[in-house]
């Protein structure tokens, strides 16, 4: 800073001219005061006054308003930003962002005008910005406050939502914004001018024809008659580029002409597709950039298309899917570059890491489920789904609680041998326990196991497998040997066919992941266990997406079981049956969903009641999650269990289900897998006690 001073000189003629010399103070650090309803990280990156900088007013104002955009953007619209610099030394200083953030301003009411087709309700159940009397309980509900963020997206999805239902002329006007007197409360209005329904008329399709015209017609998807509808239109079109693309014409061209027409009761529109399909192209080179840990031909082999091959829009978007589900990165990006000389088309495929490995350690008091025996136990855990960045998923876990309860396992995959169409798994376990059978009653049970599997992708997803599993069991219970548990060799092998079409092997939120189970216990693979189990699970993944970054899923699964006896054999009651617990009905002790029946202990120790376990089961599980802090892995989840074991003689039927509900949280840390939860049985239609699960893994 500049400070000019003039000083007259009592001797001579003249003015003496001093010039005083201020320096601005550097910055040496940089802090916010008052700041509670936005996070500091989400406006220190946005900060355009740095560090060690001198300072700079004009900065400083910019910061002001990006900091009070942050505070509009979330309903704050009282807001006051404002600024101090505090001396730290003789030429040093501290910024302090001071922010008094008012209120949040509360939409009053939501007033929507011209709408006839739909009714306000209907419309505002689309939106998201909607008063206070009308909050509903969805994650993303701004609770009834004005977000400006939300207000052009209404109004643009409630023009979309007239187009997906031939309104091709519907406008919308800009939503009209009134504060009210003491500034804390709005009344947003939204004018509708819907103009005419339209429906499907003529369809034609001219120019470059290289299919039938009823092939391209049935790719195309509308049907004359029909009401129009904006999305499926759109997807004709992307229909007809992916199909041109499929023969190699990368840069097809499709121009609808639309034409519309207003006579008559029934006001439709005819299309024209004027395709112009180019040049063929042909695939050039394929880069990969951004894996540091994984090897390019884990990523490489994932791609369905191949240098120097002809186009294949399909390929492409399957080869982008397949690097997406390996599930080991944040982001995939498939960027293209054309050679006009060559005309090739080479591509990046640009990703982004994750973690995939997790280790585990911990010290816990484990109760048993029946209240005795409970121990302090040790426990230790190393998994990795991308080991060596080779693809190998590996897995050791140890656990330890004395000398009658430990466990020791570890397992091996390899999803694609010589990065081919085979997969090769291996895995060993050997653990002991104190099994309850009763409430009453627990034996010493120790399990030594081995396992192989050698499977192969059959088509596209579909893969088929077959594996072989030897156990030795040793009960320490000479009484209950035969009657209720049985010790010996368990030698199975199980055929399985699966198909996985997620879109994330790890975390999946979209999609289906298929699986059909046939197992042989016993019979020529020899062993002292004889019968057969068959078993089915399916899930369906299905995302809710509210805004291009916060995406909600549903996750549908139903799982079904049936063991049945080889020739004269009786299944032991050990390996039939039960529910209850983490992975199934939440709301209900582990393992006491049974069939029971009476045994006699001795002649003077009564009956005891033994759970008989059932020959089949059926569990559906209704969940949906919703991310809290996505950064952190942190996600909250509802959900429903519904299932029922089935004995011998039980007929099926939808009657008889044990049911359960309930609210949690799932934590994916960098150690392991946290699940948090809270289930309340259903019995005669009351919630009954809550029952807490706390659990390591999926």
């Amino acid at each position: 800073m500049l400070r000019f001073t003039k000083k007259n000189i009592e001797s001579g003629s003249g003015v003496n001219l001093v010039i005083e010399v201020v320096e601005k103070p550097t910055i040496l650090k940089i802090s916010f005061s008052g700041m509670k309803n936005v996070k500091e990280s989400d406006v220190t990156d946005k900060l355009t006054t740095k560090l060690y900088t001198l300072v700079n007013e004009s900065l400083l104002k910019d910061d002001v308003a990006m900091i009070a955009k942050q505070y509009f953007e979330k309903g704050y619209y009282l807001v006051d930003v404002s600024y101090r610099i505090d001396r730290v030394g003789e030429n040093d200083s501290e910024v302090v962002f001071v922010v008094d953030e008012g209120s949040l301003i509360k939409v009053s009411s939501v007033n929507i005008l011209g709408n006839k087709y739909f009714s306000d309700a209907d419309l505002m159940g689309k939106m998201m910005l909607r008063s206070a009397s009308r909050i509903t309980n969805l994650p993303i509900s701004g609770g009834g406050s004005f977000q400006d963020e939300f207000l052009k997206r209404d109004a643009e999805f409630i023009a979309f939502y007239y187009r997906d239902h031939g309104f091709i002329e519907v406008q919308v006007s800009q939503p009209i914004v009134e504060m009210d007197p003491g500034r804390q409360s709005v009344t947003i209005t939204i004018e509708v001018s819907e103009g005419l329904q339209y429906k499907v008329g003529n369809i034609d399709v001219s120019m470059d024809v290289l299919f039938s015209e009823d092939e391209l017609k049935e790719t195309i998807g509308l049907k004359q008659g029909e009401i129009f509808k904006i999305t499926k239109f759109q997807q004709s079109i992307e229909k007809l580029v992916s199909k041109y693309g499929d023969l190699g014409y990368a840069f097809v061209d499709v121009d609808v002409k639309r034409n519309l027409n207003k006579d008559g009761d029934e006001p439709s529109v005819d299309l024209d597709y004027v395709i112009t399909k180019g040049e063929k192209a042909y695939f050039g080179n394929f880069d990969v950039t951004g894996n540091v840990k994984t090897r390019d031909n884990v990523i490489r082999r994932e791609l369905e298309v191949s240098e120097s091959g002809l186009y294949s829009d399909t390929g492409i978007k399957k080869s982008e899917e397949g690097v997406k589900r390996l599930g080991f990165f944040e982001e995939v990006k498939l960027l293209r570059k054309l050679d006009s000389e060559t005309n090739t088309l080479s591509y990046t495929v640009q990703v982004k890491e994750k973690p995939t490995g997790q280790l585990q350690a911990s010290v816990a008091f484990q109760p048993s489920p029946s209240g005795r025996d409970s121990s302090w136990y040790v426990q230790g855990a190393y998994s990795d789904s991308n080991h060596f960045g080779r693809g190998w998923q590996t897995s050791l876990n140890i656990k330890w609680g004395g000398t009658y309860d430990y466990s020791l396992g570890f397992d091996f995959y390899n999803p694609k041998l010589n990065d081919g169409d085979w997969n090769f798994g291996v895995g060993a376990s050997t653990e002991r326990s104190k099994y309850d059978v009763t409430a009453d009653t627990s034996v010493d049970k120790k399990v030594h196991s081995f396992k192989v599997s050698l499977g192969r992708k059959i088509i596209e997803l579909i893969r088929g497998s077959i594996s072989y599993r030897i156990s030795r069991i040793i009960i320490n219970d000479s009484f209950l040997i035969g009657s209720v548990v049985k010790e010996g060799i368990s030698s199975s092998v199980s055929f399985i066919l699966s198909r996985n079409a997620t879109n994330n092997y790890l975390e999946p939120s979209e999609g289906t992941n298929i699986s059909l189970r046939q197992s042989v216990f016993g019979g020529m693979f020899g062993g002292d266990f004889h019968y057969y189990e068959t078993s089915f699970n399916y899930d369906y993944y299905y995302p809710v997406d509210f805004t291009e970054t916060y995406r909600t899923y549903f996750r549908v699964g139903l799982s079904w079981g049936w063991l049945y006896p080889m020739g004269s054999e009786m299944i032991p009651i050990s390996e039939r049956y039960k529910m209850g617990g983490p992975s199934d009905l939440r709301g209900y002790d582990y393992m006491k969903i049974s069939p029971t029946y009476n045994v006699m202990r001795s002649p003077e120790g009564g009956y005891a009641q033994y759970p008989r376990g059932g020959n089949r089961k059926m569990l559906v599980q209704t969940e949906y999650f919703f991310p809290l802090i996505r950064e952190a892995g942190l996600k909250g989840i509802l959900f429903h269990d519904w299932g029922r074991v089935f004995d011998d003689q039980d007929k099926f039927s939808f009657s008889g289900f044990y049911q359960d509900v309930g609210f949690g949280l799932r934590w994916n840390t960098p150690m392991a897998p946290f699940r948090f939860e809270f289930a309340y049985p259903i019995e005669d239609g009351k919630l009954k006690d809550m029952k807490f699960v706390f659990y390591l893994g999926y």
